[in-house]
């Protein structure tokens, strides 16, 4: 008889824990379907800002585009304007931050928010 009830609880032991992997494996799932919104959202708003950066970059190129067919030279403003608004109407010439603290003599930091502070006010 211990034989049998040895081999039952065996079985009930078995069964049990076949029934909790069951479950965990349901409650992953659930776990990963429940992550899926964030992980689109991430991707989401990752394309939009790849989106951003191409219509700017269509916008700088354009830019040197039209700077090339009018032959005009790239020249240092005056001396009297100050150096955020030479680098202002470099930027509004299509020059990417690295031209623009060259030539003004500012931080690449500044240049790069003067560049993106004008591409967004240029968007749609």
């Amino acid at each position: 008889m211990n034989g049998i009830f040895l081999s039952w609880q065996s079985l009930l032991i078995a069964g049990l824990l076949l029934l909790a992997a069951g479950l965990a494996v349901v409650l992953l799932r659930l776990r990963r379907e429940q992550h899926k919104p964030h992980l689109t959202h991430a991707l989401e708003a990752e394309q939009e800002w790849l989106r951003d950066e191409m219509v700017a970059l269509k916008r700088e190129v354009a830019g040197l585009r039209a700077r090339l067919e009018e032959d005009e030279p790239v020249t240092a403003p005056p001396e009297s304007e100050s150096a955020y608004g030479q680098a202002l109407k470099l930027a509004q010439k299509g020059l990417d931050s690295a031209a623009v603290a060259a030539s003004c003599g500012i931080s690449r930091g500044e240049a790069e928010l003067i560049v993106a502070l004008y591409r967004a006010s240029q968007r749609p």
